[in-house]
């Protein structure tokens, strides 16, 4: 399932001449070719299921066989064969301090910028769209605030909405756009939304000539020294052209960090993920991801690497590994910030995450055998890189470890057998002690993003409980997105987070409005899988009560309430809480 056959080397077709002035509205074809890989499969909850039953077996198996005697050797085997989840998850762990310690030794240094040549080269910035009305004038404003010669500046605005009110709202904005700046700026709309986003990507890239490609996602608002500071890297310091350099990827900002328990959550997930381990990463192995905005191709990599293809939900990853596996080097500056809007319902980042995490089980059935096996690179840098592209399975991991541990508790199969300081001291000191050391070392690092309360240094730290409480509440729902990522097809529906506009100057739409242009899809099996969780860890809780086992039932009662906490809020995009509460009415 993981070796899905995909060619990372496949030429890309040439690309059309350059566009003429831009001031029409262009409709162009997308490409339409099917990712490799497309074939028809059932329904990935089937597999689910399969498991699920598996699991069920092996649990009740646990509970009800006799166990060996506390401290036997044959109570060691056991207890250490179903301690494997744990064991995996402590090395995912002990892997991931590696780079936030790593931060501290290598990644704290900025990168430092080559010179211009004399020429400034040709600059291309997309802007990709669908269905954004509350934020696309804005978005478009603040890429034509860019500084760059305006001779030298094409703006693409590849705008695949299908909503008239959408439309009408891009085409005003870059009509403004030409009146107001001398840079060619074209609205470019393809016949059918083939490949999704990354069929627009690719569609645009093939119909300019620019050395540089530039993309910026409708909730982000880059500054205008963005150019000025990102081009620099493609060249060294005397100026000639660094072409092994394929990207160069920019740190994320926060326009609402600070909005609600949800914002501060997911800025201390974007901090630890961008400002540290993609520091330490760029400079360590000269490899980041793309993270599919705020960054600079080399147009001529990306033709070389095949193009933007739909064959993942996270097109900018796949083609970032097609990019290492060409021999290119990708490279993370973190001090040139983009900020943008974070989701700021828990339907928009459930949303989000699904996207994200079975994008990145695509990627592993497209790319891990290539990675492992005929990648040309040192064997210490290999296992980093299996390391990256193989983080989501610690969802997985911790759904079997979460659903074998209280059958391993009830059994006497667990460390807790030797008295509660044991457990605490395996179960919860290597977890604690991971989280501080990750949540100290991204709000330290981290002041310059915040111009608000989360510039003092508490602030940022606080960020960690609804941080903890979030993540854990999101485990079924990851567990899903994950399994549909590897046993569901590849060529899937690219669904968009819906973006809100509440801040940086930008009218928000009116309530109704929002509820209709923001809809987003409810996954039934994602929503079953989530009362399973509930039911399950609240089942075991009442049986730990009766037991007298006070840490295993407020353990087991801490993770049924996050899962139900954040189910709750499973349409909140449309005012309602439980789906049929209408919280607007109140």
């Amino acid at each position: 399932m993981l070796t899905d056959s995909y060619s990372p080397h496949t030429d890309a077709p040439p690309r059309a001449d350059a566009p003429d002035d831009g001031r029409a509205t262009d409709r162009i074809a997308g490409p339409v070719e099917r990712p490799v890989g497309a074939a028809r499969r059932g329904p990935w909850w089937r597999s689910a299921l399969w498991l699920a039953g598996a699991l069920t077996v092996a649990v009740t198996a646990i509970v009800v066989l006799p166990a060996p005697a506390v401290g036997t050797p044959g109570w060691w085997i056991a207890t250490l064969l179903l301690h494997a989840p744990f064991a995996a998850i402590l090395l995912f762990l002990a892997a991931g301090s590696i780079e936030r310690l790593g931060f501290l030794a290598i990644g704290r240094s900025h990168r430092p910028r080559g010179r211009l040549p004399e020429d400034a080269p040709l600059v291309c910035v997309q802007v990709p769209l669908f269905n954004e009305p509350a934020v696309a004038a804005r978005v478009i404003a603040a890429v034509g605030a860019l500084r760059w010669p305006a001779a030298r500046l094409e703006i693409q605005i590849l705008d695949d909405s299908t909503e008239q009110t959408a439309r009408e709202i891009v085409d005003v904005a870059a009509a403004d756009l030409r009146r107001r700046s001398g840079a060619q700026v074209s609205v470019r709309r393809r016949d059918a939304r083939t490949g999704y986003k990354a069929g627009a990507l690719e569609a645009g890239r093939r119909a300019t000539s620019a050395e540089f490609i530039t993309i910026f996602d409708a909730d982000f608002l880059p500054t205008p020294d963005f150019l000025d500071r990102t081009i620099p890297h493609f060249f060294r310091a005397d100026g000639s052209a660094d072409e092994g350099l394929a990207l160069v990827q920019a740190q994320w900002g926060h326009l609402n960090a600070d909005q609600s328990p949800l914002t501060r959550s997911q800025s201390l997930w974007v901090d630890d993920h961008h400002t540290v381990q993609m520091s330490w990463r760029s400079a360590a192995w000269g490899f980041v991801n793309f993270t599919g905005t705020a960054g600079v191709w080399r147009a001529s990599a990306i033709e070389r690497a095949g193009g933007w293809r739909a064959a993942s939900l996270v097109e900018d990853c796949e083609l970032s590994f097609r990019h290492l596996f060409a021999g290119y080097r990708t490279t993370f500056v973190r001090d040139v910030i983009a900020p943008a809007e974070l989701p700021t319902t828990v339907t928009a980042y459930k949303a989000q995450q699904k996207r994200w995490t079975q994008g990145w089980a695509q990627v592993q059935r497209l790319h891990l055998r290539t990675l492992a096996r005929e990648c040309e690179t040192s064997a210490t840098r290999r296992l980093h890189l299996l390391y990256h592209m193989c983080i989501p399975w610690q969802w997985p991991l911790w759904a079997l470890w979460i659903t074998l541990m209280p059958a391993l508790i009830q059994s006497g199969l667990w460390f807790g057998a030797f008295g509660t300081a044991a457990g605490l001291g395996v179960y919860l000191v290597p977890m604690t002690l991971w989280l501080a050391m990750a949540t100290v070392i991204a709000s330290a690092a981290t002041p310059e993003l915040y111009p608000d309360r989360l510039r003092r240094f508490g602030a940022r730290i606080a960020r960690v409980a609804p941080y903890v409480v979030i993540n854990t509440g999101m485990l079924p729902h990851q567990l899903c997105a994950f399994l549909e990522g590897l046993a569901g097809p590849l060529h899937t529906e690219f669904e968009r987070t819906p973006k809100s506009a509440a801040v940086a100057g930008s009218k928000p739409l009116p309530p109704a409005q929002r509820a209709k242009r923001s809809s987003v899809r409810i996954h039934w099996p994602y929503v079953s899988a989530e009362a399973a969780f509930v039911a399950f860890q609240l089942t075991w809780a009442i049986v730990f009560a009766a037991q007298g086992q006070v840490w295993p039932a407020l353990g087991a009662t801490f993770l049924a309430g996050c899962v139900l906490t954040l189910g709750a809020f499973y349409g909140d995009h449309a005012g309602r809480m439980f789906f049929v509460i209408d919280t607007r009415r109140r």
